[in-house]
């Protein structure tokens, strides 16, 4: 999913470029719009379940400036069975601007808790990234 977010002054320093902090703002904000579509911050929490961050990182190529429009690819890049991990590519008219990664753990009543079935779906994740579940044990053969 690609969510397309404007650089406003309260995001930039005094030369008009985008705080390194601000990067952050906009990996969440593409996150809540891809969480949006599959199936919303909402419905997660009336599941009982949040997302917190448990790593964040940003990798910087290009600065994004004051008047930028950033397309933000949000994609998983890997699914475990209580913690997602994001990657967010920030795109400037085709430039690659800069990379970041975010952990959220899901958490419920306080604990780690496994990832609702919204965020694990084959509908709404590519195959790729499909939960790793263990194989079911077989017996040794005799």
């Amino acid at each position: 999913m690609i969510s397309h977010l404007p650089v406003r002054p309260r995001h930039c320093d005094a030369q008009a470029m985008m705080h390194a902090a601000r990067y952050y703002e906009f990996f969440e904000d593409a996150f809540l719009d891809w969480l949006g579509a599959n199936g919303g911050y909402g419905r997660l929490r009336e599941g009982g379940a949040d997302l917190v961050v448990k790593a964040s990182g940003c990798e910087h190529h290009s600065p994004a400036r004051l008047g930028d429009v950033l397309a933000v690819e949000s994609a998983p890049a890997r699914v475990g069975t209580t913690s997602i991990t994001m990657t967010f590519t920030m795109r400037r008219e085709g430039d690659l601007v800069a990379v970041g990664t975010v952990t959220y753990v899901c958490v419920a009543g306080g604990r780690a808790a496994p990832l609702p079935e919204m965020l694990t779906t084959p509908a709404s994740l590519p195959a790729a990234t499909a939960p790793r579940r263990p194989a079911p044990s077989r017996p040794a053969a005799r």
